[in-house]
């Protein structure tokens, strides 16, 4: 009976005594079951016995109750060795403002009731806040990760403010994944910064923040507007697979040199997304679901991940889908330059480069050989005459030149005049008719009134055929224009089948050229 009795005053969870009336020590107590006074005691003697042993501190399931608790200030905390607040819930606001955490730092499952404060704290291991609620404003201004930080799966209800925090490079993620630090533990993902499947329903502020690992945001959740004013970031932003509420604003803007921005399979429709990148940051937008968002081509025109990388197949589809969101929006000079790249990369998809390249892949995927050498190339040039893909190429140059798939109405024009001047070239040396006069038995004779020309006199060769430049191109050009007033006739033989052929080249083009104008400056 005796031992029944002193099992209940033992926690279940830590195993100290219980506090008074309750099931619980006065740890893991519920608010109702202890005082602020009480509770701030008991915690100030607990941290105390921990530094006199220097060891690490234990909060996991913690129940921490009060107003405000200072770690720095208050409780004399400023360095925390290994730190587990695994579960703990603060109904109080926690300021851990210029802590450091010297090893690991594990919030996973923490639930913040009220604002939570890790302003200038410097976390030199891992921190994993995996699954974490922040009810309230989250603050991390110049907060230091030294080895990244785990936001996995975390939950931001206010505003979440990484305002120039620092997600230093650590130890390589290959590596980081096999470290445990127990088995109520996840593993600490060192180097990066971690925030996938988190949902930020309040504002999310990363001005002036530092990455220098992988910011992995895939399947996030952003309700409000969301600024990524980055000082730096080295490798990658993954905003796969996340979701934007319709109507907010993501602006990015980084100004170091490299990095990529991947949109894959992203759901970002109804938004303004607002982009001010430098030279060599690229942006992939494989799958992504892009409809209705406003922002402009010159904001991404020289970042195109698969155009700089020449995956040109998947180029094509990338800017088929700006394509589709500038139209959506009216944005039609846009919409234009988009329909002219995706045009461009098809061309490109069906170039002797792509052809070759893909035969050097397929060369490494069966037998893992190096690039196919020069002799080899020469054979494969040949090869690829006799595909269809060089059919569809020459075709899509042709059409580029004459009028830019629509786009280029100036194209027409040049063509045209080029046309002209090649068929006037023609004319000069084959000569072209003059109907004013014609020859009877070796005399010409005006065919008007019937008198007899002398034709040196009026600077015209024998039999009527005349060979000046001004006049062949008069005469191309009123026969390319169809007009065909009969001054001038073509001779017989070679002379009208250049005609004939000029005159149906000249419709076609004047057709063209009416659809191009068209399409350009009317609607779409």
């Amino acid at each position: 009976m005796n031992q029944e009795n002193s099992d209940l005053k033992i926690c279940p969870i830590c195993g100290r005594p219980t506090h008074k009336e309750s099931k619980y020590c006065i740890f893991h107590a519920s608010a109702e079951e202890k005082t602020e006074e009480e509770f701030e005691k008991a915690l100030k003697i607990y941290i105390n016995k921990i530094k006199q042993v220097d060891g690490n501190y234990d909060f996991r399931n913690f129940i921490f109750i009060g107003y405000i608790i200072y770690f720095k200030k208050d409780l004399k905390v400023n360095i925390f060795n290994d730190a587990y607040f695994n579960g703990a819930i603060f109904e109080c606001l926690p300021d851990f403002q210029g802590v450091t955490f010297k090893g690991d730092a594990v919030f996973r499952e923490v639930s913040f009731k009220r604002e939570a404060i890790f302003r200038e704290a410097i976390f030199r291991e891992g921190a994993v806040f995996e699954k974490t609620t922040f009810e309230y404003r989250a603050d991390f201004e110049r907060t230091n990760f030294k080895k990244g930080a785990d936001f996995q799966g975390a939950t931001f209800k206010g505003e979440a403010v990484f305002w120039e925090a620092t997600f230093k490079e650590g130890v390589s993620s290959k590596i980081a994944k096999s470290v445990r630090i127990d088995m109520n533990l996840i593993p600490i993902l060192k180097g990066e910064a971690v925030f996938r499947g988190a949902t930020f329903e309040g504002l999310a502020y990363f001005c002036f923040a530092t990455f220098k690992g992988k910011a992995d945001f895939k399947k996030a959740t952003f309700k409000e507007n969301v600024d990524f004013r980055l000082k730096y970031f080295a490798k990658t932003i993954n905003f796969s697979e996340i979701k934007i509420f319709p109507g907010k604003i993501l602006s990015i803007n980084i100004i170091n040199k490299g990095g990529k921005i991947s949109f894959r399979h992203a759901y970002i429709e109804n938004i303004y997304l607002e982009l001010n990148l430098c030279e060599l940051v690229l942006i992939d937008f494989t799958d992504a679901l892009l409809k209705n968002t406003k922002f402009e081509k010159d904001q991404i025109k020289n970042h195109i991940l698969q155009e700089k990388k020449k995956d040109f197949s998947q180029a094509k589809k990338v800017f088929l889908l700006l394509k589709n969101n500038f139209h959506s929006f009216g944005q039609y000079e846009d919409e234009s330059w988009a329909y002219k790249k995706e045009k461009d990369m098809e061309r490109l998809s069906y170039s002797i480069e792509s052809f070759i390249k893909n035969l050097e892949s397929e060369e490494k995927k069966s037998e893992g050989k190096v690039p196919i050498e020069k002799k080899i190339k020469v054979i494969s040039y040949f090869n690829w005459l006799k595909t269809k893909n060089f059919r569809k190429w020459l075709w899509s140059c042709f059409c580029n030149n004459i009028y830019g798939y629509g786009e280029k109405p100036q194209n027409v024009i040049f063509s045209a005049i080029f046309i002209i001047l090649l068929f006037a070239l023609s004319f000069r040396l084959i000569g072209i008719g003059n109907p004013d006069t014609i020859e009877l038995k070796g005399v010409a004779v005006h065919q008007n009134t019937g008198k007899i020309v002398d034709l040196a006199s009026k600077g015209l060769l024998k039999n009527s055929v005349i060979r000046n430049f001004p006049d062949s191109l008069y005469f191309s050009l009123i026969t390319f224009t169809t007009l065909g007033y009969g001054d001038f006739r073509p001779l017989e033989g070679w002379g009208r089948i250049l005609a004939g052929s000029e005159a149906f080249i000249g419709a076609f083009m004047m057709a063209l050229f009416v659809y191009t104008f068209a399409r350009r400056t009317g609607g779409r």
